[in-house]
């Protein structure tokens, strides 16, 4: 990583260095006294006690574990690791991330933010084993991305609203090589993604050049002909059709609520998190009372469950 210090023998010097030598270097570089205003500084842009050097000397330590545990004499099950079986792990720990950020856990965003961030560099250091690329590559392309796409910052632009900033942003991102190079608007759309937030994204992308209703209106009476559709299968019988039916139900209702300006995802998360909390009801009533799920009648459950929305509503 390079880092630009005021040095005794030249105006400004370029220095390579790892973090582990960055205290020593820097204190023998600038002196006592302007060593201490450096950090100072660095709490001054950050807004915490920890300083800019604070991060990056926490970020380098990060790096170290990771080269250890990757090592000759490291973990036997950190060692036989590679990005593929690392897949699932991302997806658990952002998962378990984005559960700590709506529920407001403080300590819980603190701990995911750290495993997701600790696998993330974990990955990336397994591909600079590898060659395919190194950790001061990702970064540097990234903090090239981002300045780029952001002229309104780190450049001269002028921008109004956050309108004018996405479409700055499209038209930078589809100036760039890697993006100029697919051969459909639909690539970049990762099949991994969650099937609502996909098929948002699908039918997002087609809209940009026409490929859409005109107005929600329009939509809906489409749900209205999948749901009957839907309906004619189930009554057919065919599971196949059923399936095929369900799917292109849902990928309409999906394109609705992208009409109406609702992230799909979310709102299918937010009744999730509804159904859980007016059940979890449902059985703490019946626990206080000594009963079992088992052993309450569906019209006794009936009524909990609009206990539940009436103590939702007070």
């Amino acid at each position: 990583m390079l880092f630009y210090v005021q040095c005794p023998l030249s105006c400004q010097a370029i220095i390579n260095l790892s973090m582990s030598n960055y205290p020593r270097i820097m204190f023998s570089a600038l002196g006592p006294a302007k060593y201490n205003d450096f950090l100072e500084r660095g709490k001054s842009v950050t807004g915490h006690n920890e300083s800019i050097f604070d991060n990056k000397e926490a970020f380098a330590e990060l790096v170290d574990i990771i080269e250890k545990l990757r090592s000759d004499s490291g973990c036997p099950w950190d060692k036989k690791q590679t990005p593929l079986t690392f897949h699932h792990y991302i997806l658990e720990e952002y998962h378990e991330l984005v559960h700590a950020i709506n529920n407001g856990d403080t300590a819980g965003i603190t701990d995911e933010l750290g495993d997701l961030l600790f696998l993330v560099v974990f990955v990336g250091y397994m591909y600079e084993q590898s060659g395919t690329t190194t950790l001061t590559q990702v970064m540097q392309h990234v903090i090239a991305k981002m300045r780029r796409r952001h002229p309104h910052v780190f450049g001269d632009v002028s921008v109004a609203s956050a309108d004018e900033v996405i479409d700055n942003w499209r038209r930078i991102k589809a100036g760039e090589e890697n993006i100029r190079k697919r051969e459909s608007i639909l690539d970049g759309i990762p099949r991994s993604l969650p099937a609502l937030s996909r098929s948002q994204k699908l039918a997002a992308r087609a809209a940009r050049v026409g490929f859409d209703w005109t107005r929600p209106a329009e939509v809906m009476a489409k749900v209205d002909e999948e749901l009957q559709e839907f309906k004619d299968s189930v009554a057919d019988g065919h599971p196949g059709k059923i399936r095929e039916e369900l799917g292109d139900l849902l990928f309409v209702i999906v394109n609705a609520a992208r009409h109406l300006n609702i992230n799909s995802e979310a709102a299918l998360t937010e009744s999730s998190d509804k159904f859980e909390r007016r059940f979890r009801h449902i059985e703490k009533s019946l626990h206080a009372s000594g009963r079992s799920l088992e052993e309450a009648e569906l019209g006794e459950m009936d009524e909990l469950w609009d206990e539940a929305k009436e103590l939702e509503q007070e």
